[in-house]
């Protein structure tokens, strides 16, 4: 449910963390912006993403490693977050295999991708000057199709990693979509990962910035959560 519309627009869009549902994509901003040379790179002030696993809780990768944590942990650490939703893509079975992948990662301790956080400006540019090559190589199987299960990620890395192991993104389009390249406000730029459908704030009477990127958005209450 949304709460606080306003004619056209709903200005802000502010959700309960009960509406978030398995399979959303929560985009976290905070007043630091410490994620180095991405949100100059990417033009989005969002450095922080996690996917919903479950009611209430989150996969992230942060820290050291790869976790699950409660929504209400994001919102003590960043100032506010920014929900992408899927509706037509998270069935239970896909759900079920995203708990899978998780639990998979957890269990050979997944840690932070430090270097490619670190590297990521020289590891885009890489990316989309050879990607013609790297297609041509899948579709010649002379180089194997990307692989989901990885030693580490950074945040939405595993997020977009996710994806590819549910089967949302296949392999091909996987080529395209290398996990190692998304920044988190890149997620938003693609209807694979959602459509910003609101937000969530610490306390009621937090104000989103006048510029935010998703502030004005105008045809998310028509589209998403037309819970009666």
């Amino acid at each position: 449910m949304l709460l606080g519309t306003c004619g056209e627009f709903s200005l802000p869009h502010i959700l309960n963390i009960d509406d978030v549902t398995p399979g959303d994509v929560l985009l976290c901003r905070s007043g630091s912006f410490d994620g180095g040379d991405i949100p100059e790179v990417t033009g989005s002030k969002y450095t922080h993403a996690a996917i919903c696993v479950r009611p209430h809780w989150v996969a992230e990768a942060s820290g050291r490693h790869v976790k699950v944590t409660q929504i209400e942990n994001l919102l003590e650490t960043y100032n506010h977050i920014a929900v992408l939703h899927q509706p037509d893509y998270w069935s239970p079975s896909r759900v079920e295999k995203l708990l899978l992948f998780i639990d998979a990662a957890l269990k050979r301790r997944a840690k932070f991708n430090c270097y490619g956080v670190r590297n990521f400006v020289e590891q885009k540019a890489h990316h989309q000057e050879n990607l013609n090559n790297k297609l041509y190589g899948f579709f010649e199987q002379s180089q194997p199709s990307p692989n989901a299960e990885r030693d580490s990620y950074f945040c939405s890395e595993l997020v977009a990693a996710a994806h590819v192991a549910v089967g949302i993104i296949e392999p091909s389009a996987a080529v395209v979509y290398d996990p190692s390249i998304l920044a988190p406000g890149e997620l938003a730029n693609d209807f694979t990962f959602g459509i910003f459908t609101g937000y969530l704030i610490p306390y009621p009477e937090y104000n989103i910035p006048e510029d935010d990127e998703f502030r004005l958005a105008p045809f998310v209450h028509e589209i998403f959560r037309t819970e009666t």
